[in-house]
């Protein structure tokens, strides 16, 4: 029987967890907003009850500028602040990790997502079967028959397994060309520019014909319509641009054996 990894992208819960409450917050006898800490507990609880995992972690972002913002200082740009009093959750996130027995792991330098990418990696190849716990497209980039994202849509409904099958529906690409997709139509959330007036339907089609942005690029005299074309010729350097950004690093130096990742 394989083993069983689950990734935690802790700082997609932690928002998920707040904005759950957004219209009714919970409060403490002190005035504080503890939605985010309350949510993040029933996720790991109800994992810990209904998936029994035998590995497990979770992965933050830490306050450090990454390579991608040495690419691209924009990136990122345009997010909102975190509000104040889910910034204030954060220590207690972390304390409520630590008292599950659950292993955090962050980097400066590169992103989460950076570090979830490289330890997938690294247990697929190992013959673990892998789940992502995050909405986020990016991580769709990763998914194989070793690895699968495990969407919590809410508190009460089951999560949504997102296998290759289901990438290729969402987007009509494999997901190994979510990077080429992303890297055309760009990427408001992550202020990723992608080529101007090439949305999710022109990417989508634009994959259906070409293999990858390089791919596009070697046959750039064969692409129609021709404003689409002109497009892609203007903006060549962002088209690449984007798709490293966008591109999850699979090679952080990590000083890590998987059996560290063992919950008990």
């Amino acid at each position: 029987m394989k083993k069983k990894l689950f990734i935690i992208d802790g700082s997609a819960i932690a928002y998920r967890s707040y904005f759950a409450f957004i219209r009714n917050p919970l409060i403490n006898e002190k005035g504080e907003n503890t939605s985010a800490v309350f949510g993040f507990a029933n996720t790991l609880h109800s994992l810990i009850k209904y998936q029994n995992p035998e590995y497990l972690l979770v992965s933050f972002d830490t306050k450090a500028p990454t390579f991608r913002h040495e690419l691209y200082p924009n990136y990122k740009a345009t997010r909102q602040k975190m509000p104040d009093d889910m910034r204030s959750q954060l220590p207690k996130i972390h304390e409520l990790i630590k008292a599950f027995n659950i292993k955090i792991i962050e980097k400066d330098g590169v992103e989460a997502d950076d570090v979830i990418g490289t330890i997938a990696k690294q247990a697929s190849n190992k013959n673990f079967d892998v789940y992502i716990l995050s909405g986020d497209k990016d991580f769709m980039q990763l998914i194989c028959d070793n690895i699968k994202m495990y969407n919590i849509k809410s508190s009460s409904g089951d999560p949504e397994i997102i296998d290759v099958d289901k990438v290729r529906k969402k987007f009509n690409v494999y997901p190994h060309q979510i990077i080429d997709l992303l890297g055309l139509m760009g990427d408001s959330s992550d202020n990723v520019p992608g080529v101007p007036q090439i949305g999710p339907k022109t990417a989508s089609k634009l994959m259906e014909q070409y293999e990858s942005i390089e791919d596009i690029y070697e046959k750039i005299d064969s692409v129609t319509p021709k404003k689409i074309k002109e497009k892609l010729v203007l903006f060549k350097n962002q088209a690449y641009l984007s798709k490293k950004l966008v591109t999850i690093k699979l090679d952080v130096e990590l000083s890590l054996n998987l059996e560290d990742l063992r919950f008990e």
